[in-house]
């Protein structure tokens, strides 16, 4: 009998880019064999209809041909494919999906905001249980993930999730409302702030700093947002101060100051955007300091399919 421990994909179709992660376990621990991203950006392919344009699905198809080869690279025990924010709000995701699934010879689940908070919290748990005895199961942990069309908040302790939350806030949707024109200065970017910290309302008592013992940030938008912070002399975790300096330097960018370091393919408004969300978050739950974990929601789906749904019980 073979001893090979099996191999599981992750394919997460979301709002600001297609990721996929392959891989197994190893003395208890994922051992990633392969990743993909694809920046597409559908959140803000969506017209004035709700609907995502020809161009965009055009796009994506050809990235899930290109997915498809690579999981045929790997003989797979298990496949899951999600989808997020962009394709629970299209209108037109009843075209998009069958073709998508057709594509990639596996069906794709629509999660909802709050099994999306859910997984992301246990992609962050499932890594932290393999690391060192700080984050024991009884430490509470509160998780944010920001996305291009949504931003979800899950609460809990060990792999037990016990409070989520989902928030129709994403980075997409608050550069087209305040940084649109190519308007980047410091009075619409104070506005993006008030806006994100009053999506969050009655949400606050639950997930503040009663609530937990520690904060995590898990999503490719904060990643991003830790790697600026590091190009641009601000390395360390992410803390209100830092995150503050290098929303100044954006906006200085913004009015035709120097650019940021590591902006590369990266839309300014869009960074401006998560710095907006971010700090508003950090602010109103009152967020010294957010750890970045490697972990996330492609992890959590994998974790799921290892460990089984009696995983994420309260």
């Amino acid at each position: 009998m073979s001893t090979t421990p099996p191999i599981h994909a992750a394919l997460v179709l979301g709002s600001d880019s297609f990721r996929l992660l392959v891989g197994t376990v190893e003395d208890g621990a994922l051992r990633p064999l392969d990743s993909f991203h694809a920046p597409l950006r559908l959140a803000a392919a969506l017209d004035a209809q709700g609907c995502l344009s020809p161009e965009a699905m055009d796009s994506a198809f050809e990235c899930l041909r290109t997915i498809r080869a690579r999981l045929s690279d790997h003989a797979l025990a298990a496949v899951r494919v999600v989808a997020t924010s962009t394709l629970r709000m299209a209108r037109n995701s009843h075209l998009f999906l069958p073709a998508a699934q057709q594509l990639l010879g596996h069906p794709v689940q629509v999660l909802t905001g709050e099994q999306e908070a859910v997984l992301t919290y246990l992609g962050v748990a499932d890594g932290a249980a393999h690391e060192s005895a700080a984050h024991e199961s009884h430490t509470r942990t509160l998780v944010l993930g920001i996305g291009g069309g949504s931003t979800q908040l899950a609460l809990g302790a060990g792999r037990h999730v016990q409070k989520v939350a989902s928030l129709g806030l994403g980075t997409s949707r608050l550069a087209l409302t305040f940084f649109s024109g190519g308007r980047i200065d410091a009075v619409s970017f104070a506005a993006a702030i008030a806006s994100t910290r009053a999506k969050l309302g009655d949400e606050t008592p639950a997930f503040g700093p009663g609530r937990r013992d520690r904060a995590c940030g898990a999503s490719g938008t904060i990643h991003t947002l830790a790697r600026l912070l590091a190009d641009n002399d601000l390395a360390g975790p992410i803390t209100r101060a830092r995150l503050e300096t290098l929303a100044a330097r954006a906006l200085d960018q913004g009015g035709g100051g120097a650019p940021l370091a590591g902006l590369g393919h990266l839309r300014l408004r869009d960074v401006t955007a998560a710095l907006a969300i971010l700090l508003g978050l950090m602010e109103e739950l009152e967020i010294e300091e957010l750890e970045v974990p490697k972990t996330g929601l492609r992890a959590g789906v994998l974790a799921e399919l290892r460990h089984g749904r009696a995983a994420l019980a309260a």
